[in-house]
């Protein structure tokens, strides 16, 4: 049921916006990993995924699967594909849940205190990216054809 692709109708045309604002976030992250440096700073290059963090290069391991992530739900979405829009809302829960365990384990370390308010100040935002997405796509995801 909800792995089968529907051409019935268009797809809506915000959700091809995301896909393709989700392909040049793809484009920056994949860019950040082939340089291996954080732009415009003199911070070491890390990465989170899961609420763990990565420095140097398996940071850049870690920023490329992002970006490979990114742009094939992004691919997924903008052919209009169910499969992408799983893979979107997997990668989003994935993006906030990571947000709270970074929250949640660094919250007492003085030395993170920055990257504590840099993810609690984005949680916010990644959870009505995930909530919209959701919104927007169940119609998608949970038609019978």
């Amino acid at each position: 049921l909800i792995m089968q692709d529907s051409s019935k109708r268009p797809w809506p045309a915000d959700l091809k916006l995301f896909a393709i604002l989700s392909a040049a976030w793809a484009f920056g992250l994949a860019g950040r990993a082939a340089i291996g440096a954080t732009p415009f700073t003199h911070v070491p290059l890390q990465a989170v995924i899961a609420g763990m963090k990565f420095y140097g290069q398996p940071a850049r391991v870690v920023l490329a699967i992002d970006a490979a992530s990114f742009a094939a739900f992004a691919a997924g979405i903008l052919l209009e594909r169910r499969w992408g829009l799983v893979l979107a809302l997997c990668s989003l829960a994935e993006v906030v849940i990571s947000h709270f365990i970074v929250i949640l384990a660094y919250r007492d370390e003085l030395s993170q205190s920055l990257d504590v308010r840099i993810a609690a100040a984005e949680g916010p935002a990644v959870v009505l990216i995930l909530l919209y997405v959701w919104i927007r796509s169940r119609d998608l995801l949970l038609v019978d054809d």
